[in-house]
């Protein structure tokens, strides 16, 4: 009678830790899971007078998102014009009509955009 009870409370404790170490799996492939979906983020980029930079940055960062996207997802470039005198704004703008995930927003247009947030 009491080799039998020497034998269950063994099984016992190693069925219990069985089932908190499946506990542990699951709940750490979930945890992959969820971090895999928050991947993604959005990139602001700022410019004045850089119409000899700003294409090869955006162009590189759109490049690099569509080979890294198993790990990471570029979901939106944001530009912003800070006044420039030179052909940047035009640059910009031809990048926004290229890329769908770029976007141009002016100085006056960012105004609006932080009052919204306030």
């Amino acid at each position: 009678m009491f080799i039998d009870t020497y034998i269950a409370i063994p099984l016992w404790i190693l069925s219990i830790f069985g089932f908190f170490c499946l506990v542990l799996r699951v709940y750490s492939a979930l945890d992959i899971f969820r971090r895999k979906k928050q991947g993604t983020y959005t990139l602001i980029i700022s410019a004045r007078n850089q119409e000899d930079a700003v294409e090869g940055v955006v162009r590189s960062f759109v490049l690099g998102a569509g080979l890294d996207s198993a790990e990471e997802k570029l979901l939106q470039i944001v530009l912003l014009d800070m006044g420039s005198d030179d052909d940047t704004p035009k640059i910009m703008e031809n990048l926004s009509r290229d890329y769908s995930i770029v976007r141009l927003i002016e100085p006056d247009d960012l105004a609006v955009c932080l009052k919204n947030l306030v």
